[in-house]
């Protein structure tokens, strides 16, 4: 519901902050996917490249400006922030100029992205530090997954899901997981 409003307020207004953004130079390839809350640094977006398939969770940060140079150099310090394609990044993480992430990379919840993350990896933390890798993350996840209630898109916000259904979801999620298109 959430996001039906913010589409009927982007095209009632005529404001989209990403097409703004885009418009400043913001470079955002195919099937790109931002939750709410997320920020893209709006006066340097020009510095940032995202690739395809990238998901940002909710309250992410894209910074490609660091001011805390500004009083005692006179400067702001600047830095291209390059993200690849299949890549998503958890709510609340931080990513931060001069910035480089790989190919189907995975970025953690929370995480503080202050240093380049390697094609493949799973990166989380504060400072972020390389876990794994994201195919063995999700070869981990898929044989939870075959355990686990799968529930498809009429368990969703989008379809209305029914107070009934989220009872449901709730009932057969004993083990505490489960999974949704």
């Amino acid at each position: 519901m959430k996001n039906l409003l913010r589409q009927l307020f982007r095209r009632l207004s005529g404001r989209d902050p990403l097409a703004m953004l885009i418009k400043r130079g913001l470079v955002v390839g195919k099937n790109f996917y931002m939750q709410d809350g997320c920020k893209i640094d709006a006066s340097h977006c020009w510095h940032i490249r995202i690739g395809d398939d990238v998901t940002l969770g909710a309250n992410v940060t894209l910074l490609a400006h660091d001011a805390s140079t500004k009083l005692a150099l006179g400067y702001v310090r600047l830095g291209k922030l390059h993200i690849g394609n299949r890549v998503f990044i958890g709510a609340g993480s931080i990513v931060l100029p001069g910035v480089t992430i790989g190919d189907d990379v995975i970025i953690g919840a929370g995480s503080v992205v202050s240093r380049d993350i390697e094609a493949g990896s799973l990166a989380v933390g504060n400072p972020v530090h390389i876990l794994g890798s994201s195919s063995d993350y999700i070869a981990r996840r898929k044989a939870l997954m075959e355990e686990s209630p799968c529930f498809g898109e009429e368990y969703t916000l989008r379809a209305n899901v029914s107070a009934a259904m989220k009872a449901e979801m709730n009932e057969k999620m004993h083990s505490g997981t489960g999974f949704i298109v």
